[in-house]
């Protein structure tokens, strides 16, 4: 078997085009890391708190009681939230009190970015009623609008006695992801149904208005006559490391899969090209042994070269995310010897070692260059490109599953960590694909020399 291996290495090193696969495969990891580093930080700041919403509110004076039945909301996303809320003031991160119905946990009571009081677990509809007595704000819950569950009481310090109170609906999972993937995310905001909105005592108050805090665009009017449709995206939420510091070096991963893919295809279908396959199984006659030793040289070259790229770009992007407002407390220094950080590196060279295997399997049964790595090129790409537009449970069971080796925290919800909490179940989907590739070349092998 040594011997084969040691034959193998010298073919690949002496193929046209496999060394330029690899220079190709670690230039796109560590090209990319810099490209996305190196750009605006977007929504990211030295702020602590994301603080972007719809909110359909009125300004109102003295103390105050908002009601509102929620009776349904599009966003799947478990954080996104539709409920009524009490602000100091339109400006971002001014004082508010929220109480909302989320899909994935229930009725929440939150304020100070930081608070969060857990009402009922169902998801709704739900009663909603928010009392503002003073600097004091009281959430309840109901089912019928009759009974009512106390959620929590909070103390809004030095609240003035004009706030804007409204209705307001957030979708966290579009506009929080970090912007180290960009245009792989798609905004869909969420739009939740309010009936039986009231707001006592029925005194004078402002015109209700509907505005995107943290937006740009300009307020405008709307009608909310005890019922009213509301869409918005964003978040309100504390500042927290989203692991942008760590998944930075990752950003290459599917711009260096091609050429991975490549790699592994050429080993095989060189051979084939110019018939050299029939030197080699002359010299040794059992395909499986000759099939497993092209692995083996694939598998320990690509996966040292993708690993040692992965943790250079780690390396080289750090100073310019830092400069970008990426830094301590809310943007801890990344360490190699941290395990989120040594998975997502290891894992990144695992993914594209297995890609590259996946590319010889499938160059052993189709034998040709150009069909094998337009095959496993739109096995992968394809279900990278229909992301924003098919299921997302669909993730899980494509090879593309093996992204979710790269999720930070088990809480990322991003569309290509389809795995959330689970990171190795990817690598176990992309292994078992890999597996059928090599069983379908080996047996192709065994019923033809070319």
């Amino acid at each position: 078997m040594r011997g084969l291996v040691l034959a193998e290495w010298t073919k690949l090193r002496t193929v046209v085009g496999t060394a330029g696969c690899l220079v190709a495969m670690a230039g796109a990891l560590v090209a990319v890391a810099l490209l996305i580093s190196s750009g605006n930080p977007g929504t990211y700041s030295d702020t602590d708190h994301v603080d972007e919403f719809r909110f359909v509110h009125r300004e109102l004076t003295g103390d105050h009681t908002i009601v509102a039945r929620v009776t349904g909301q599009e966003s799947d996303q478990p954080w996104a939230m539709a409920g009524i809320l009490v602000k100091r003031s339109l400006t971002p991160g001014a004082q508010y009190a929220a109480l909302a119905v989320t899909p994935g946990h229930g009725v929440r009571m939150q304020t100070g970015f930081t608070t969060d009081i857990a009402g009922d677990a169902r998801p709704g509809p739900r009663y909603l009623r928010l009392t503002r007595t003073g600097d004091t704000v009281t959430g309840s819950e109901s089912g019928d609008g009759v009974t009512w569950d106390r959620v929590g009481t909070v103390t809004l310090t030095g609240l003035p006695p004009t706030v804007h109170l409204g209705l307001f609906v957030t979708s966290p999972g579009m506009t929080r992801v970090h912007p180290m993937r960009p245009g792989l995310v798609q905004i869909r905001p969420n739009t939740a149904t309010f009936e039986a909105v009231r707001v006592s005592p029925a005194g004078p108050a402002g015109p209700w208005q509907a505005l995107d805090v943290g937006g740009t665009s300009a307020p405008t009017t709307v009608e909310v006559n005890g019922s009213v449709a509301v869409t918005g995206s964003g978040d309100i939420v504390g500042r927290s490391d989203d692991g942008s510091r760590i998944v930075a070096a990752t950003a290459g991963t599917v711009f260096a899969a091609l050429p991975a893919i490549a790699l592994g295809v050429l080993v095989t279908t060189s051979e084939y090209r110019w018939g050299l396959i029939r030197t080699t199984l002359a010299a040794a006659p059992r395909r499986g042994p000759v099939l497993a030793a092209k692995a083996a040289t694939v598998a320990i070259t690509a996966f040292p070269v993708a690993l040692a790229a992965t943790a250079a770009a780690l390396l080289a992007v750090q100073p310019l995310l830092h400069r970008n407002g990426y830094r301590p407390p809310t943007y801890p220094d990344p360490s190699l010897l941290d395990p989120a950080v040594l998975r997502v590196v290891t894992g990144t060279a695992i993914v594209l070692t297995l890609l590259a295997l996946l590319g010889l399997g499938i160059g052993a049964l189709v034998r040709r260059s150009a069909g094998a790595i337009t095959v496993v090129a739109a096995a992968v790409l394809v279900p990278v490109a229909a992301t924003p537009f098919a299921p997302s449970w669909l993730q899980r069971f494509t090879p593309v599953a093996g992204l979710s080796v790269q999720q930070v925290r088990e809480t990322d919800d991003t569309l290509l960590l389809p795995w959330a909490g689970r990171p190795w179940m990817g690598i176990a989907v992309l292994s078992g694909y890999t597996g059928l590739a090599l069983a379908a070349g080996y047996w192709r092998q065994r019923r033809s020399d070319a």
